[in-house]
């Protein structure tokens, strides 16, 4: 049973061990940067100067690309001919290439985009199928609480002057004899 035990632990450690020493290989590879170099910045907006977080960056030549941290950083390997192409929702996209970049800003790079503005067309909403049928119930309709708009119950409120819990007799009076003139032949003083 122990001899067991070992054999089992002398195959788990060799293939641990044997395992190894390829990952590590395969983390020291600089074949995929060879010609390469590195490049760091940040992509910001334009007007209000604060990081764009989760922003695209595309390398046009491969079809390859990275996406921004949340604090606008990124970190990639280029080469002089490649075309970077950054954009983010909401912004304009913005092309450059590697060769324009100054080679002694390679790690300090800020990008900055401009905001998209697009201008949707005037919708008018209508409680109708369509405006037709809008305007023959407005031109039937005599006053706006007649007017019923489908899916929605009818008002259950009209506007009544309150009359005064308290009224002055004096006011009472003149309320009374102010509808009177002296022309009126049933005016009594």
């Amino acid at each position: 049973m122990t001899s067991a035990k070992n054999i089992v632990r002398f195959i788990v450690c060799a293939v641990l061990c044997g395992a190894w020493p390829v990952s590590a290989n395969a983390q020291l590879n600089f074949d995929y940067t060879k010609g390469k170099f590195l490049i760091k910045g940040q992509v910001i907006d334009a007007q209000a100067h604060t990081v764009i977080a989760m922003a695209n960056i595309k390398i046009l030549n491969s079809g390859r690309g990275i996406t921004c941290d949340n604090e606008g950083f990124f970190t990639m390997y280029v080469s002089k001919n490649d075309t970077l192409e950054f954009s983010s929702v909401g912004y304009l996209t913005k092309k450059f290439r590697v060769a324009q970049f100054d080679s002694t800003r390679y790690y300090t790079l800020a990008i900055e985009l401009l905001h998209d503005f697009i201008k949707l067309r005037e919708v008018t909403i209508y409680p109708y199928r369509d405006l037709d049928e809008f305007k023959k119930a407005f031109v039937d309709a005599k006053d706006q609480n007649k007017v019923n708009i489908p899916g929605l119950a009818p008002p259950k409120y009209s506007h009544v002057e309150p009359k005064p819990k308290f009224s002055n007799p004096i006011s009472y009076l003149y309320d009374r004899l102010k509808h009177r003139s002296s022309a009126d032949p049933d005016f009594k003083p």
